[in-house]
């Protein structure tokens, strides 16, 4: 029974993180058309490192290493293209080591991991490495605000306008960031291809999206039109990336409709938060965790309400 438990799980682990996989492949694309080959460095080091690593823990601990688990090539893709493509190479392995030996392993698997694994890494890099992860500088000098990422001209405050020649830019991810994170265009069409696939887990998207855009307008932190102010705070950094990558994982994903959008509201909320008064630039990873440490917690809270309860059941019965 626990083999076959085992099997089942690995079945439904390359099923989910094969998908993420296939969205993942136009942000890589992406990185090396602006960064060449060396953002294809950097992805290689990346998932070498969480493979590497799983193969080895695996091994000391008298585990079977499954090559269908695609959950290391994830963790090491993720991690790559959030970071800049300038990163001494050592970062990008160090974090993606770290979300499999920290945030995976001890759990036996992805889909039971309390904490998503590539949000852990890059959190663990950000607080070890923090210049050279924020660090744009890398053939920046053609775009958009030059070596500027729009997370630290935010944090900077002042004004910034923003017109059709220049929003293309931004929309497009053609500006100093991270280097495959930044094209909300294509984070649209990643959520039109996880709609078809897994349209529950947008959800928890929307919810943090909205929790964004309200944030943006309430406390603006550009002296600009509060469209402005919701444009450059979703294209900044990886906020867009995390909102379908990161806040959509399965195994900390809460099973209830209203509980993921307010999940996702809850996250987004302390992402702005820690933007406004934080020290890194970039707090998607840090907010992620913090809501995947407080699901368990929103999900008993409102299966303790009287009508949640009953609707709940209610469905449950239904079924």
């Amino acid at each position: 029974m626990a083999t076959k438990t085992s099997k089942q799980n690995t079945v439904k682990a390359s099923q989910i993180f094969g998908d993420y996989l296939i969205m993942l492949i136009a942000p890589c694309i992406v990185s090396v058309m602006y960064y060449g080959s060396r953002a294809a460095a950097v992805i290689a080091v990346s998932v070498l490192s969480a493979v590497f690593c799983d193969f080895a823990a695996s091994f000391l601990l008298k585990k079977r290493f499954l090559l269908r688990d695609t959950s290391n090539i994830f963790i090491g893709t993720a991690i790559a293209v959030m970071m800049p493509a300038g990163v001494p190479l050592y970062v990008p392995a160090i974090a993606s080591a770290a979300g499999v030996l920290t945030a995976k392993i001890p759990f036996g698997s992805s889909l039971r991991a309390p904490f998503v694994p590539a949000a852990a890494g890059f959190a663990i890099a950000s607080v070890c490495f923090k210049e050279q992860v924020f660090d744009y500088s890398l053939n920046t000098e053609d775009k958009l605000f030059g070596a500027k990422s729009l997370a630290s001209l935010l944090s900077e405050g002042g004004a910034i306008h923003i017109n059709i020649a220049n929003v293309f830019d931004i929309v497009s991810g053609n500006i100093a960031g991270p280097m495959g994170t930044g094209c909300g265009m294509l984070m649209a069409v990643c959520c039109c291809y996880l709609f078809i696939r897994r349209r529950s887990a947008l959800l928890a998207t929307a919810g943090f999206v909205a929790a964004c855009v309200i944030y943006a307008v309430l406390f603006p932190r550009v002296n600009s039109s509060a469209l402005t102010s919701i444009v450059l705070e979703l294209s900044a950094g990886s906020l867009l990336f995390g909102a379908v990558f990161l806040v959509t994982d399965h195994s900390t994903l809460p099973k209830g409709g209203i509980t993921k959008v307010i999940y996702g509201a809850v996250c987004g909320i302390i992402c702005m938060a820690m933007r406004t008064v934080g020290t890194y630039e970039e707090t998607v990873c840090f907010a992620v965790l913090m809501a995947n440490g407080f699901s368990p917690v929103l999900e008993a809270a409102l299966n303790a309400l009287p009508s949640f309860g009953k609707t709940k059941n209610k469905g449950a019965a239904e079924k």
